[in-house]
This record gives structure tokens, C-alpha cells and sequence, in this order.
């Protein structure tokens, strides 16, 4: 690739406005510090209702482990992008995101700061009654969630570095919204949240 056609820095525990993602440009997610989080919604751009689907994305991939040469699928199964590369090699794709409710029910803390706030302030200059939408899942990139074999789950810090990335490829035109996760009471982000980087490129 050569220059990007866009670049932005999420800032520490932000969001930008969503943004849209024309069909067969790239969306590069950039850890620019490392150890850091950052959840992804896609969503049709003529169906933003439409959004990703974490429970069909690993059912149709037939794994749960999505990386480069899987596809991202829609609540509709439709393919939304294709991760082209993947230099970190480890997210989460269980579904869920930070939330007042789960910080609440974990931590007891009060409500602000949350990745699901983020993605809906994100959204909401683009689809109307946002600030209600049920969003409770998201591609949680570099996030890194430990299955022991009996089932349980922790969260562990992730093994991202700085400058690991995931590139998307865009199957159709997509509305964006990313959260650069502002969650410090577990080690998701190593304790200190810092910023994402976003960049666009075309083939």
C-alpha cells in the first residue's frame, strides 16, 4: 500500500464519529501502544440496523478465532469485510462490550466510560434513535480473553505491541464506529488505555 487515503488517532477512551467505508477500500486498526483494545462495529451503510454479528461471524467461519482470511458477517449473515492481514493474532469475538450495566455489575462503579457509550455516540449523528439501540456486541480487536478447558474466562492483557494492526476490506459500502476501550479496572487495555489509530487505503 502506499499513502493512506485517510488517517485519524482515536484519542485514549474515545470515539470518532462514525464513518463510512467504501466497498473494496481497506480499514486499517492500528495498536499504536500496544496492549490496547479497540472495539468495532460495522454496519451496512444502506442498512445500519444491519450491524456485525459476532455469533455469526465465528458460526459461519467456523471458528473462534477470526483472523486474516476470515470474513465479518452481518445479524442477516451478510459478508460486511474480509480481514486481509492481522499482525496480532489475538481478539475476541465472543460478543459484548463494556457497558455501564457490566461495569456496574462487576465493579459497582457509576455509569460513564465505556466502550458501548463510545460506539453509540459514534453512531448516533448517522442513525436516528441511536442512543437506543440494543448494541451489546462488537469486534473487540486485541482484546484478549483467556478459555480455560473447562470453560471458564478471564481477561488477560493483550499480547498486542505497538503497531500491531487488522486490516478489513470493505465487501460492501459500511458505516464505522470504533472505540478506543477506556476500561482500566481490568487488565484489557494493561491498566492504562491509550489511543487507536484509523487509516483507509485503496489497492
Amino acid at each position: 500500500m502506499s499513502e493512506p487515503l485517510w488517517a485519524e488517532i482515536v484519542p485514549a477512551r474515545s470515539h470518532l464519529p462514525a464513518f463510512v467505508l467504501e466497498a473494496g477500500d481497506v480499514l486499517r486498526v492500528e495498536d499504536l501502544a500496544g496492549q490496547q483494545a479497540a472495539d468495532v462495529v460495522l454496519a451496512p451503510l444502506d442498512d445500519p440496523r444491519d450491524w456485525l454479528s459476532c455469533i455469526y461471524t465465528q458460526l459461519l467461519n467456523r471458528t473462534t478465532r477470526i483472523t486474516a482470511g476470515h470474513v465479518l458477517y452481518s445479524k442477516r449473515a451478510r459478508p460486511l469485510a474480509a480481514v486481509v492481514a492481522d499482525t496480532a493474532g489475538v481478539h475476541w469475538f465472543g460478543g459484548g462490550c463494556c457497558s455501564a450495566e457490566t461495569n456496574a455489575f462487576r465493579y459497582g462503579a457509576a455509569p460513564g466510560g465505556s466502550c458501548r457509550e463510545n460506539l453509540v455516540l459514534s453512531l448516533a449523528g448517522r442513525i436516528a434513535g441511536a442512543m437506543d439501540l440494543e448494541l451489546d456486541a462488537c469486534a473487540s480487536l486485541f482484546m484478549n480473553i483467556a478459555v480455560a478447558g473447562d470453560g471458564g474466562m478471564e481477561i488477560v492483557a493483550p499480547t498486542s505491541g505497538p503497531g500491531d494492526h487488522v486490516d478489513l476490506r470493505a465487501e460492501r459500502d459500511l458505516l464505522v464506529a470504533v472505540s478506543a476501550c477506556p476500561q482500566e479496572r481490568n487488565p484489557c487495555n494493561g491498566f492504562e488505555p491509550s489511543a487507536v489509530g484509523l487509516s483507509t487505503w485503496r489497492y
